[in-house]
């Protein structure tokens, strides 16, 4: 298994649905809110979803358990990368695990659908 320690980022708002990169940034996305709603205004997709810690510019982010995820790549072996997560609140975390991302696997929650953009982003780096 080879082992890789990618740097930890905080990829986003617990309820943000990342899409794709918006155009003219690597590591700012498009996309959408978990609670369903109005569409986002750019300012907060761009301050809050991609960076988390959202509670004062969104009503929605504000009904959340947590305010962020972080990411690291723990280990990429063959198809599978494993991304450690943690949840966090006020900058401690509340929940954390692993999750392994496997190409074109589902991803049903706003974690799975962050950890494998940040995967990808991983990915895309290294060159794989």
């Amino acid at each position: 298994m080879a082992t890789c320690y990618y740097s930890v980022q905080n990829m986003a708002c617990p309820l943000f649905l990342p899409s794709a990169p918006l155009a003219g940034f690597s590591d700012l996305y498009g996309g959408e809110c978990a609670i369903p709603g109005e569409s986002i205004p750019e300012d907060t997709l761009r301050h809050g979803c991609n960076a988390g810690y959202a509670r004062a510019l969104c009503k929605r982010a504000a009904q959340s358990d947590a305010d962020a995820f972080r990411f690291a790549i723990k280990a990429n072996r063959d198809a599978a990368v494993d991304v450690a997560w943690s949840s966090e609140r006020n900058h401690h975390p509340v929940a954390v695990g692993m999750l392994t991302i496997l190409p074109d696997a589902a991803d049903s929650s706003p974690l799975e659908r962050q950890a494998r953009v940040y995967a990808d982003a991983y990915l895309r780096q290294i060159g794989a």
